[in-house]
């Protein structure tokens, strides 16, 4: 009697196992997870993408992370072994790294130098100086905060700062003159391993109700003095046989709701709702695609299409409204599942007000097979405008419509989309869509992806910093519209 009850029990555990399967090859596509957004943490942590316990190790209760290795001793030196999580691995590092405690600031205040977009250093003694407020994307493209969330119901606009260290800073005054007399003459020349550069956004401290989840410094807006709250950061690194730079993206935890691919369909738009305010949406708002266009002039209630630079859509399989990963270049679901899985691991050990921030992901290009600096130089001249293109066999990888809600918001879906569902590999938007070597002529040399070199160089020109601004802006949509015509 009780080896038949075992049996029974042992088929009904396998009956239970074929239903649970079937049930989830209806959530399935190319072994591709598209419940992604729901699936738990104890699900996604299977892979092991996590932190390292250095990154938390305190001395005098205050949180001493080591900058991560870069070089030719690093993980990266190996371009056949080098995976997905290691670039992860790396963009949190250098985040927990840059925000240490140092002398009472974070790294990046204490060590790091500001700058102007066309090369000039700015003294940070008084506090973060802020001036500018257009995005990459357009001059009239601003960020303005909910009133709602404001304690006087006023409304407030975001700005942006540039840091970067010493070894980018001399790499670009020595280059950008010698380009400025014989562009010719940097051809193949990249910026070291270690150069580093990063721009932030900021808001009024006066802006948020609460501030208490905030990173809050002194400030200086405009000429006058006031406190400011981080909400956003871009970490772009240099690290071995990466010359076209790690893009790496974080972004405070409650800045704005994301669509909600739940209700999209394969042919409509899912309209954005909240109940709740966030800083950058009121509740009793309705957005839609032109909330995240570019100059379409709306500078509030804005929303995040896609989790962690991770591109999906709406597809019919069979009966199903099945939400999918995009095929890309990169595994959708690997660089997801890392994302996850290492920014779970970091936040839960996390004890400092840096918990209250996420990793939105990061993009780089695949150089395996190119094992020299003249050899990436090569294939990232090569690629020019198509540095980009994220479709199945080129060479971005990780997020491959990496962005941040405060800096890109406006390009998320490209400069002029008619709508999200419609949206295809080919029109994917991320950091090297506007960071190439597209438009350089003979120009062969990765120091044009970074715009703080080209916006130096037209500095010396005689470029006015509105006119640098217009050209790189300029820059952008040609790129866009060579896409375009390519793509038609």
């Amino acid at each position: 009697m009780h080896y038949k009850k075992l049996l029974l029990i042992l088929m009904f555990s396998f009956l239970l196992a074929c239903k649970n399967d079937h049930k989830k090859d209806k959530n399935t596509i190319n072994n591709e997870t598209i419940t992604a957004e729901k699936t738990t943490y104890k699900e996604q942590i299977d892979n092991t993408c996590i932190a390292d316990s250095t990154w938390f190790q305190t001395t005098g209760g205050i949180r001493k992370t080591p900058p991560p290795n870069e070089g030719p001793t690093s993980v990266f030196a190996d371009n056949s072994t080098v995976t997905n999580c290691d670039f992860h691995q790396w963009s949190w590092q250098k985040f927990l790294w840059l925000t240490n405690e140092t002398n009472g600031v974070p790294f990046f205040q204490d060590h790091l130098l500001q700058i102007t977009s066309h090369g000039e250093i700015l003294d940070q003694r008084q506090g973060i100086i802020l001036t500018d407020i257009a995005q990459a994307s357009s001059k009239t493209d601003i960020l303005k905060t909910n009133k709602m969330v404001n304690a006087n119901k006023k409304t407030d606009t975001v700005y942006y700062s540039i840091h970067v260290n010493k070894l980018l800073f001399e790499t670009m005054k020595t280059y950008a003159p010698i380009a400025k007399e014989d562009p010719l003459k940097v051809n193949g020349i990249s910026f070291p391993v270690g150069a580093l550069e990063l721009k932030i956004s900021w808001v009024a401290a006066a802006a948020l109700a609460d501030t208490s989840t905030y990173y809050i410094t002194d400030g200086i807006i405009n000429g006058e003095k006031t406190k400011i709250a981080l909400l956003g950061m871009h970490v772009v690194g240099i690290v071995e046989n990466h010359p076209e730079f790690i893009w790496a993206t974080f972004e405070h935890d409650k800045l704005a709701p994301k669509y909600d691919w739940d209700k999209a369909t394969p042919t409509s738009d899912a309209p954005v709702t909240s109940t709740s305010n966030y800083l950058f949406f009121n509740k009793d708002s309705t957005a839609t695609v032109k909330n995240i266009t570019s100059g379409n002039g709306i500078y509030e209630n804005v929303f995040s299409v896609y989790k962690f630079g991770v591109p999906v859509k709406k597809e019919m399989k069979g009966s199903f409204n099945v939400q999918v990963y995009m095929e890309t270049s990169q595994k959708g679901s690997e660089n997801f599942t890392n994302i996850h899985s290492i920014n779970e691991h970091v936040k839960n050990q996390l004890t400092d007000i840096w918990k209250n921030y996420f990793y939105n992901g990061s993009i780089w290009i695949n150089t395996e097979g190119f094992e020299t600096t003249e050899q990436q130089t090569a294939l990232l001249d090569s690629l020019g405008g198509n540095l980009s293109q994220s479709r199945k066999g080129d060479l971005t990888r990780g997020s491959v419509s990496a962005y941040n809600i405060t800096m890109e918001t406006y390009v998320q879906v490209g400069f002029s989309p008619t709508s999200i569902h419609s949206q295809t590999v080919d029109n994917l938007v991320n950091c090297f869509s506007c960071h190439n070597t597209s438009g350089n002529n003979n120009n062969r040399s990765p120091l044009y992806i970074s715009h703080l070199f080209t916006g130096y160089l037209k500095n010396l020109q005689g470029y006015t910093k509105e006119e640098i601004k217009e050209a790189h802006v300029n820059e952008i949509i040609a790129q866009f519209k060579r896409r375009e015509r390519q793509n038609n």
